[in-house]
């Protein structure tokens, strides 16, 4: 596959709702925390609520997408709100964001780890791009399920590179491409 070749439509399509949610900035209602820390751990929670607020709102549609599939699997809700939880250890604001997903698919993994062992833009830049495994040590850390783990590191991989389950994993790689 050309490393160069434009992302497909879906991509694009959830890149660009994420770009207006993220200016928008609204987060999630006291309900829908109500049921999220229902949902986690203590641990967990303590990690979610310090995501921002955008990132709170599309966890829990990510969530509940998962959990429509997969009404009893509440391994899938927690993986579903925790996805993106790395990104709390990065500083992340728009233009990282943006430059993030537009540059990230031209570059090697050699080459982000690259920039994150160097200082300034770079460095924050790869740092941000290298938030899946960041979460998912954060994860292990806090005592998360193996296939919570596991999914914050993988969730943007294709599916021949996942080592999870690929019931759970299909389920939650659709409802994060249809999330806000």
């Amino acid at each position: 596959m050309n490393r160069f070749a434009p992302r497909n439509g879906t991509q694009f399509s959830h890149l660009a709702r994420r770009f207006f949610s993220t200016l928008i900035g609204t987060g999630p209602t006291s309900a829908d925390v109500i049921w999220v820390k229902e949902s986690l751990s203590v641990s967990e929670f303590e990690l979610w609520i310090k995501m921002s607020p955008p990132d709170q709102s599309h966890s829990i549609s990510v969530a509940k997408i998962a959990k429509d599939d997969l009404p009893d699997d509440v391994i899938v809700v927690t993986a579903g709100l925790l996805h993106d939880v790395g990104k709390i250890a990065v500083q992340s604001g728009i233009f990282t964001r943006v430059a993030a997903a537009i540059i990230k698919p031209l570059a090697t993994q050699e080459r982000i780890d690259r920039w994150t062992r160097q200082t300034g833009l770079l460095s924050g830049l790869g740092s941000f791009m290298n938030y899946p495994h960041i979460g998912s040590d954060i994860l292990r850390d806090a005592g998360s399920d193996e296939f919570v783990v596991k999914w914050a590191a993988q969730h943007h991989l294709p599916p021949t590179e996942w080592t999870v389950e690929n019931k759970r994993a299909e389920v939650l790689r659709r409802a994060d491409q249809f999330a806000v």
